[in-house]
């Protein structure tokens, strides 16, 4: 079996004496999407930061490719190759769509957060950030500032950022919250292409059940901060205990 990209040991954290995500270990591999699930409140979203450094843990331990990062900073944890997209698009808005796709690419490359006068000359960050803008379909809108952007094409050029820091682990939370029906298949798209390499690490956070029937490999499933059940969807989905967890309806179907 290949060895796990990423590992959770115990992870736990408090918040006064709510205990959030309690002992959750789990492994995850290359070539694998996982996807969370559980009823609101369950800690998915807590889980998500706890790995990716947003939190710091109370307890337990987060492993990425055999090393310890879970005293890393969310930067430090990105530079090893931790990518992460949050349920709110975090874009440059005053900057035009292919100078957000252009930075992204810079930080990559080691060229630094420079100011984007200093890139102009870097040829190669520009096409390289241009092959990421086709890649999401948004060479029309190069042009535009993020922030004029429809929100369905923020949440493609936030997708797009995230592959063009070319991480090995890529972790999406809700990537299709807030969107249209007719926007949503674009992102999906975008993450289907990440799930193709074998070389890559997908989990997502997701309470749409078309989204986890068309992406998953495997379901973890929290509730009340613990892991309750791990395995193929098919066998996390007929387990009576995820069936009590689930009465009432925390999976939505998009109609």
């Amino acid at each position: 079996m290949t060895e796990p990209s990423l590992v959770t040991r115990d992870l736990t954290i408090r918040f006064g004496g709510h205990v959030a995500v309690n002992a959750v270990s789990c492994a995850f591999r290359p070539g694998e999407t996982t996807v969370i699930v559980g009823p609101n409140g369950a800690g998915k979203t807590t889980y998500f930061n706890l790995i990716s450094g947003q939190l710091p843990a109370y307890a337990g331990q987060v492993l990425k490719g055999g090393e310890e990062i879970t005293r890393l900073s969310p930067s430090a944890r990105a530079q090893r190759g931790l990518g992460r997209a949050f349920q709110l698009t975090n874009l440059f808005p005053q900057l035009t769509v292919l100078e957000n796709i252009r930075l992204a690419v810079q930080a990559r490359a080691g060229a630094g957060w420079e100011v984007l006068r200093r890139a102009e000359g870097r040829h190669d960050l520009k096409e390289k950030a241009t092959r990421y803008l086709e890649a999401a379909r948004l060479q029309d809108r190069a042009a535009m500032p993020a922030a004029a952007l429809p929100h369905g094409d923020q949440r493609k050029l936030e997708v797009a950022l995230l592959m063009a820091m070319e991480p090995d682990i890529y972790m999406f939370d809700e990537p299709t919250a807030g969107m249209s029906l007719d926007q949503a298949p674009a992102v999906l798209d975008l993450i289907a292409e990440i799930k193709r390499d074998p070389g890559k690490t997908v989990l997502l956070v997701e309470h749409k059940m078309d989204v986890v029937r068309a992406l998953a490999d495997r379901i973890i499933v929290l509730h009340n901060g613990e892991l309750i059940a791990d395995g193929a969807p098919a066998e996390v989905m007929d387990s009576d205990l995820v069936r009590e967890v689930y009465l009432g309806g925390a999976l939505e179907e998009t109609p």
